[in-house]
């Protein structure tokens, strides 16, 4: 078993007890090629406001401390596109138990419903790199 530690900044309880240790291949949406530890924060950690609304909104602030991550490359893509200001690339991500928990998250947002169907929240442990496991895979294509 893995002793987890994580950002003193979380809530008690997160990640949630449902989550469950990442493993397996995702993918990220990000603004660098290539990518940067910047492309792996929270937006908890880079827009608290924004983090907040949502949190009105219904959503919990653990929920703000994780990543977006997706199971499949297609639908890192589409949010891409339909969300056009998170980034320009989605980077291929080798997750093994270690790098933290996930919890599968799928959003259907109202003006994109097709969106987010293998959408996951990934919390890293405090002291993971992700940079070492994490390669472009595509440059998103707007139309």
């Amino acid at each position: 078993m893995i002793a987890y530690r994580w950002p003193t900044d979380f809530p008690p309880d997160c990640p949630p007890a449902a989550a469950a240790p990442a493993d397996g291949v995702f993918y990220r949406i990000v603004k660098t090629d290539p990518p940067g530890l910047g492309d792996f924060v929270s937006l908890y950690h880079l827009n608290r406001e924004l983090a907040e609304r949502r949190v009105n909104r219904g959503a919990t602030r653990c929920e703000t401390m994780g990543l977006s991550i997706y199971a499949e490359l297609n639908d890192a893509a589409k949010a891409a596109i339909q969300f056009s200001d998170i980034g320009d690339w989605i980077v291929r991500l080798t997750l093994a138990p270690v790098a933290g928990k996930i919890l599968p998250t799928p959003r259907y947002h109202p003006n994109a419903p097709q969106n987010g169907d293998s959408h996951h929240t990934w919390w890293q442990s405090e002291s993971y790199n992700p940079l070492p496991n994490a390669a472009i895979a595509i440059r998103v294509q707007r139309t």
